[in-house]
This record gives structure tokens, sequence and C-alpha cells, in this order.
């Protein structure tokens, strides 16, 4: 055999070898393959048949805490001032001088503004010297009665007319004390409305407009309107936070002061008077305030508003035992917000689903995880 001819059968020697071992390789990875499938056969089912099923967070009933910030209810309202009037003249008259401006401080009694009145002083002069004349005649004729010089017929005529103009003077006089505007209580002159000169009618005649408004401002109260499904968890006397949106820290407390005692027919709500005291000038009238009431819990299971399912037959809740499904009717109470009162339908002992299906049914298997209680809200006014 030739040299050449053994190199080539050398060579497809190597060959057919070369092939074997890739083959040998080959077949070794496929059955470590197939083995590896075969022996993990139940794990892959076992995770085949948990990726078909439903996972949820459930959670449990709780009962009302007193402290819990989402018991309680926030309304609006609008500061005033505990007494508030609007200063009108009594007599007209042009402004002689005005005293005090927006934001003085004044004490029952102290002068607001001077009027200019000449009428009503030539109405004085003249009623005055006719109240002089009458008691003149009056005692003149007095004398002369106990003389029996006239007739007592003609002494009572005198008398009648001295008392007359007796009266026409002191009222009178006391209009011309009304051109001394006043203040009404001791407070704060919240508006100026007039100048030097100005004409001001008397009252709410014509086109007569408030000289003045004050307001006492070292208490204040608000109006706040109170839904009727919660009048029952409030009385008179109880405490309440009250604060600024803008400020939501920084709380005054107030106190329920009385309540209207009747709900109105239109708004269905009761109307509650909150009085708060305002000695350091804290707060203004006229400021947008919240106040929040806190509500009284009842023994209620309360539930978060995300567990519930709404349907034809109206709220229901999807429950987890032992891995199934049920769903439960309940009957609701109050919204708290982000919780729910309910009145029926549950336990404390239930597992209920959190944000579940609408597609939910009776019986279907779940993998259950518990939910982590959930952060303290903030809350407002605190």
């Amino acid at each position: 055999m030739t040299d050449s001819g053994q190199s080539t059968t050398a060579t497809m020697r190597r060959i057919k070898i070369a092939t074997a071992v890739v083959l040998i390789f080959l077949l070794l990875g496929m059955g470590k393959t197939l083995y590896s499938r075969w022996s993990y056969g139940d794990v892959l089912a076992q995770r085949s048949e948990e990726a078909t099923q439903l996972h949820v967070l459930v959670t449990q009933p709780t009962l009302p805490n007193p402290n819990n910030p989402n018991l309680r209810l926030v309304l609006p309202g609008t500061l005033l001032g505990i007494n508030e009037a609007l200063i009108h003249a009594r007599v007209n008259g042009y402004v002689k001088e005005w005293r005090k401006d927006i934001g003085d401080n004044v004490k029952q009694g102290e002068t607001l503004a001077v009027l200019d009145i000449p009428e009503i002083n030539r109405q004085v002069d003249e009623a005055s010297a006719n109240f002089q004349l009458a008691k003149t005649a009056y005692e003149r004729w007095r004398k002369l009665r106990a003389q029996d010089a006239v007739s007592q017929q003609e002494l009572d005529e005198k008398t009648a007319v001295y008392r007359q103009s007796e009266a026409v003077l002191k009222r009178l006089k006391q209009l011309q004390d009304f051109g001394t505007v006043v203040a009404p209580f001791s407070g704060r002159v919240t508006k100026r409305n007039v100048n030097m000169g100005d004409l001001v009618n008397s009252g709410n005649v014509g086109t007569a407009q408030a000289m003045f408004a004050m307001a006492r401002v070292d208490r204040l109260h608000v109006y706040a309107y109170l839904p009727q499904d919660r009048v029952s968890q409030i009385k008179v006397g109880d405490k309440v936070d009250v604060y600024q949106p803008s400020m939501p820290n920084k709380i005054v407390e107030g106190r329920i002061a009385r309540t209207a005692g009747a709900i109105d027919m239109q708004t269905r709500t009761l109307q509650v008077d909150v009085e708060i005291d305002n000695a350091d000038n804290a707060l203004m009238p006229g400021t947008y305030v919240e106040i929040a009431f806190k509500m009284t819990p009842g023994s209620n299971l309360l539930i978060p508003t995300n567990t519930l399912i709404f349907g034809a037959g109206g709220p229901y809740v999807a429950t987890v035992a032992n891995d199934e499904v049920t769903r439960k009717k309940v009957t609701l109470g109050t919204d708290f917000g982000m919780q729910v009162e309910v009145r029926s339908g549950l336990t404390k002992e239930d597992w209920l689903i959190l944000n579940p299906l609408d597609s939910v049914t009776d019986g279907q298997r779940v993998i259950v995880q518990i939910a982590k209680p959930p952060a303290a809200p903030a809350r407002r006014g605190s």
C-alpha cells in the first residue's frame, strides 16, 4: 500500500472517531435533558397549576378605633365674630368727624363718628321753648286753681299741654343724642364706609348704607351643617378641631355650643354652632376653615372600601377559606372614605380579598397572601 493510501485511511479513521465522540456527547446531553425533565415533571406540573390560579391579597375586618383619623368628619365653614353688627345712623345728617378706622379696637359706648344734624338741633330748640312756655302756664294755672280762680278743666288742659311738650322735647333730645354714633359692644372695627362731609340717612331708609361694621373677635364661632346620618354621633359640649386648609398642622380647639335641634328639610342637614376661644387673636373673622368632628364609633365592623363588589343584588365581598372563594352579601353603614361600616354579613374572623375581580366565583381556587397593614394615613389637621 502506498504512503498516500495509508494517510487517507488514517484520516478517515480519525474522522470516524471524532464523529463517534460528538455523537456520544450529544446522546449524553439529550439523556441529561430528558432525565431533568422527567425528574422535575412534578415540579413543573405544580408550577403550571399555580400559574393558572389567582393570587390574592387578603385582610380581615376591624373594630372601630376612636383615634383613627378616617373616622373623623371634616366639614367646611367660615369664621364669624361672636357678635357682628352693621352700624347705621339713626338720624339724617352730615359726617362731621369719624374717630375710628378699620382695625381699631373699641369699647362699648365709645364714639365712632359725630354727625352734623342742624335740623334736629333746631327742632330741639323749638321744642325747648314750647316746653318752657307750657311749664310756665302749667305752674301759673296750678296756683290759680289752688285759689279757686280757675276751673279744674282749665288746669287739666294746661297740664296736658305741659306733659305733651315735655314728651316731645325728650324724644327730640334722644334723636339729638343719635348724632353721636357709638359702639354697641366692645370689639374691632372691620369696615368704615363714610368720609368727612358724607350725607347719611337714618336706618335703612332709601339708599342708606352702614357707616361701620364691627365684630367681637375675642371669641369666634362657625356654622357647620352635619348630614342627618351623623347626627347621633355628636352632642353639645363635644370638642372639635378647627384649622385652616393652608395650615393643617395648626389646630385650634373648638366646642359644639348648640345645634338647631331640627333637620333642615331642604338639605337634610343639622346646623351646628361651634364656638372658639380667640383671646390671642390668632384667627380672624371671615377666614375659611375646616371643622373636624370626632365621630363616636359604634360596635360594627369596618372593612376597606376596596374589598367591595357591587352587583345587581347589592354590595358583596369575596371571602377566602381553605384557599376557596365564597362571595358574601353585606349590609353597609356609614362610609368613612377609606373604610366603610358593615352592619351585617361578616364576622371578625373572615378573610376578605383586596381589589377582587368582578368575575371571581364561588369555589374558585386562589393562592392567598396576607396583606401588610397599611401605613397610618397622614392626619389632616394634626
